[in-house]
């Protein structure tokens, strides 16, 4: 077949006018440079009709993609219109395949359909027809979505507790993170650990914010992740407390405990010597010469506490002015014995004598105007000379309660 040296002849034309309306994409440049191809073949007198079926479908293939129509490589053509290696069209096998595209976006991909593109098909009469497939979607295969941290939780920073008192111990711990990686600690009032479960203690007032700087042990990111809630600690309150001893005759000797402590609410005293008092200013009544440690604990409406010390002397003890000697003989000089404290003090009290050796009770009383006259129960046979021990129950609450002792030389 000899092609039209001028130009497309009407069955190229025709074949154009039949692909325009379908949607197969367009290009003019490459139907520009088809047109100078197929000019250029002309003018050599000879063009391979399989060829030019070829190029015009590379054409469109650019542009549209994945789009191939395939003839059969014995159909080729001759310039005389007879095809060599077939004897008809029947025994021409025609194959066309057909592929939709998927356009995969940055992200997720999506698939887009396409228009089935249009399919160049011979016939047994040696025409052309244009034939249009069904579309085929070729799905792309969608990744599943990841998460960050998928399957665990979110790192957490946990405290023991989220308020408290200067001096309280409070754990750290992180949640979600390996103990392997390298940990720091900022508690925010200028104190640092590198612990993975730090304890802290805060030793002032005020709110932190406790940060954590985590990062794997061959490096890379950082995670600074902060405490869920800000550390809260509240003003411990001031004990302090200044002692005046009270000692004038005829009297008790005690020592008065002036408190003043700041933003206490209960005061809890150690006296040393065994006694206690919750009273806010108290008298205490030292029975025993000595050095006494006196401690005050004052606790606030938050429940914070602090606490102090301070040393007391005591020079001498304390026996209600007892005399160490006792001689009932009748002379008018220490004729009978009672400890001349029980005279003045009007509280109610018990007085019990015995003899040192034996422990045996000679005299007993609770009335301060009935002293012991050396006899037993006051009224019996003389008590032989020798050592005896008083003791006297006292039953006056925080100043004067308690047992008083001492000892007694009786001489005829």
């Amino acid at each position: 077949m000899v092609w039209n040296m001028n130009g497309p002849n009407e069955f190229e034309r025709s074949i154009k006018e039949a692909l325009e309306p379908y949607e197969v994409p367009y290009n003019s440049a490459d139907w520009a440079q088809l047109e100078r191809n197929l000019v250029q073949s002309s003018a050599n007198g000879r063009v391979n009709r399989s060829g030019f079926y070829a190029l015009l479908l590379g054409g469109s293939i650019a542009a549209a993609s994945s789009i191939f129509a395939i003839l059969s490589p014995t159909s080729s053509y001759t310039d005389g219109g007879a095809m060599n290696g077939a004897t008809s069209m029947d025994a021409m096998p025609v194959r066309a395949e057909v592929s939709t595209r998927t356009i995969v976006a940055q992200q997720e991909p999506i698939q887009e359909p396409v228009s089935a593109p249009a399919i160049l098909v011979m016939t047994k009469n040696d025409q052309t027809q244009l034939v249009r497939s069904e579309p085929m979607a070729i799905a792309a295969p969608v990744k599943p979505k990841m998460e960050v941290g998928a399957g665990k939780g979110s790192p957490m920073v946990r405290p023991s507790m989220t308020e408290g008192c200067p001096g309280t111990l409070i754990e750290f711990a992180a949640e979600n993170l390996p103990e392997e990686g390298i940990y720091l600690w900022n508690f925010g009032d200028g104190s640092f650990s590198n612990k993975p479960t730090p304890n802290h203690a805060f030793a002032k007032s005020g709110s932190f914010e406790v940060m954590l700087s985590h990062s794997s042990s061959g490096g890379g990111n950082i995670h600074n992740k902060p405490a869920a809630d800000r550390i809260l600690i509240y003003e411990a309150p001031e004990a302090s407390f200044s002692t005046l001893k009270q000692e004038y005759d005829n009297t008790v000797p005690s020592v008065h405990f002036e408190n003043r402590s700041m933003g206490g609410r209960s005061y809890e005293w150690d006296f040393g010597d065994g006694a206690t008092s919750a009273i806010a200013h108290p008298d205490h009544v030292y029975k025993k010469g000595g050095l006494y440690t006196v401690k005050l604990t004052v606790t606030n409406n938050n429940g914070c506490v602090d606490r102090t010390e301070r040393t007391v002397r005591i020079d001498r003890d304390y026996d209600l002015l007892a005399t160490k000697t006792f001689s009932p003989n009748g002379d008018g000089v220490d004729d009978l014995f009672i400890p001349e404290a029980l005279k003045t003090l009007g509280v109610k009290f018990n007085l019990s004598i015995f003899q040192a050796q034996t422990g045996t009770l000679v005299y007993e009383t609770t009335d301060p105007q009935r002293p012991w006259n050396g006899r037993i129960s006051n009224k019996g046979e003389p008590c032989a000379s020798g050592d005896y021990v008083w003791m006297v129950e006292m039953k006056d609450g925080e100043k004067l309660g308690g047992t008083y002792n001492g000892s007694l030389n009786l001489v005829r």
